[in-house]
């Protein structure tokens, strides 16, 4: 037995042994000097010895890297002594491919397929158009991206006191959180953290009090509900659960799922089978919310009936994508003179992430009300909407709401930005609001839960007064 182990042990030491003389003899690897300048580090990819960048970013080794005339470029060294370097794909600069497989490299791109793609779904699909709610922005100037301190910190300034001037220092809106119970009474009970479920009924209820729902016989309830960026469509199934129990007339409901992804455990099927001979349908798009073209899917849902109402619905909804779906309602509204027969009833949106937001994507109201009331335009919008998070950022592990003056270019506390942040949201969503108002609708901004359920908590109500 002894010698066994003896002999176990030796061979545990020489497995070893020959495992660190193969770690030796293994050649010296060599990562791309690219710094990303995101986060300030450094690309991960491998590069040959004597190489400086990996194939994604060997533009940089030709271009304004390649200060001294040196040729950085990746290369190989063909049979017949004949020297190949990669060079950009003539579809796609981005990438780069060997310069002799160029022609055959074209034929099979990746991105000449989807872009073929593209154009057949754009052929073959009445709803889908590249761009279609945003081709009046195609030409825009990129937004400025240089960042000045100094100029910041005097936005701050004025900013934040402009918005007293004019909100009476009330950086949030007044809460009015509604608990709307029926048909919720299982999810309730059967959940520990009650987060989403609360949000959804405070939602549900703010969607009946604004009558966009109602029991009232005056008032036609819709029978085309779109979901805005989705995602498992959760928020339409606990709509759909609560309104089976609460409105007797609630049946041959269709659901318009929009989403730009294709996620995994959908509700759809449950919104169907929850409520049994209700005769509720669900239809799910999968497009970016720029490039639906929104009226022809509503023609397609409204074939079998004489005339249809519709609604729109979201829950946290991404800054960018709320601009995408305010215009794609308005395009919708342009569109329909064509379709009398399809209504737009309201639009209940509660908005989330607004450092997502994109100048040129704003409603054309909403940048003059910035502009008009602020002084934030295309050039200083950067600074807006980097304050944004602060309203949501929270506080260093280990540390206090005051601390953070010496650590933040501002010298401002963890609580005094969170204040800012609070405010300037608050400017952005009054600029949705006044657009919409504009446009002769009826717009309400909503703090539909308190802060210890989310710290994204407001949402804005949109009713269209004719309907």
């Amino acid at each position: 037995m002894t010698t066994d182990t003896n002999d176990k042990k030796r061979q545990k030491v020489t497995e070893s042994t020959s495992k660190n003389e193969t770690n030796l003899n293994k050649p010296e690897l060599f990562k791309c000097n690219f710094i990303k300048p995101k986060n300030g580090k450094q690309c991960g990819l491998q590069v040959r010895k004597g190489q400086k960048f990996c194939f994604a970013h060997i533009k940089l080794a030709n271009g304004e890297d390649n200060k001294e005339g040196n040729d950085d470029g990746i290369t190989k060294t063909k049979k017949n002594g004949e020297v190949i370097k990669r060079v950009p794909c003539t579809i796609d600069p981005s990438h780069t491919v060997w310069e002799d497989k160029l022609k055959l490299h074209v034929k099979v791109c990746n991105v000449l397929k989807k872009k073929l793609e593209i154009e057949e779904r754009e052929k073959t699909v009445d709803w889908f158009k590249i761009d279609y709610n945003v081709i009046d922005t195609i030409n825009s100037p990129s937004e400025i991206k240089e960042i000045d301190n100094d100029k910041w910190n005097k936005n701050i300034q004025k900013w934040g006191e402009k918005h007293d001037e004019i909100f009476s220092n009330e950086m949030e809106l007044v809460l009015n959180e509604i608990e709307f119970v029926d048909g919720l009474e299982e999810r309730f009970a059967e959940v520990s953290n009650q987060k989403h479920i609360k949000q959804q009924s405070s939602l549900i209820g703010q969607l009946i009090n604004h009558e966009l729902l109602s029991k009232k016989e005056s008032i036609k309830n819709p029978n085309i509900i779109i979901e805005f960026g989705c995602g498992r469509a959760e928020f339409a199934r606990y709509l759909n659960r609560a309104m089976g129990t609460y409105l007797d007339d609630f049946k041959k409901i269709k659901y318009l799922l929009v989403d730009r992804d294709n996620p995994r455990l959908k509700f759809d099927n449950k919104i169907v089978k929850d409520i049994e001979l209700c005769e509720n349908t669900t239809e799910r798009l999968k497009v970016d919310i720029k490039d639906l073209k929104l009226i022809e899917s509503l023609k397609e849902l409204n074939k079998d009936v004489d005339s249809s109402k519709f609604i729109g619905i979201s829950k946290h909804l991404c800054g960018v994508a709320t601009d995408l779906t305010l215009r794609c309602i308005e395009n919708a509204i342009h569109d329909k003179c064509e379709s009398d027969d399809i209504e737009f009833g309201g639009c209940l949106v509660a908005m989330c992430c607004r450092h997502c937001c994109k100048y040129e994507w704003l409603l054309k109201e909403s940048k003059e009300f910035l502009n008009e009331k602020f002084g934030i335009n295309e050039t200083n919008f950067i600074y807006f909407k980097k304050m944004f998070a602060w309203a949501t950022n929270g506080v260093m592990p280990g540390m206090d709401v005051n601390d953070g003056k010496d650590t933040h270019f501002s010298g401002l506390s963890f609580k005094e930005r969170e204040v800012i942040g609070l405010k300037m949201r608050r400017i952005l969503d009054e600029s949705r609001k006044y657009a919409m108002e504009k446009k002769g609708f009826e717009v309400s901004l909503v703090r539909y839960v308190n802060r210890e359920v989310s710290l994204e908590n407001n949402c804005i109500i949109i009713r269209n007064k004719s309907v």
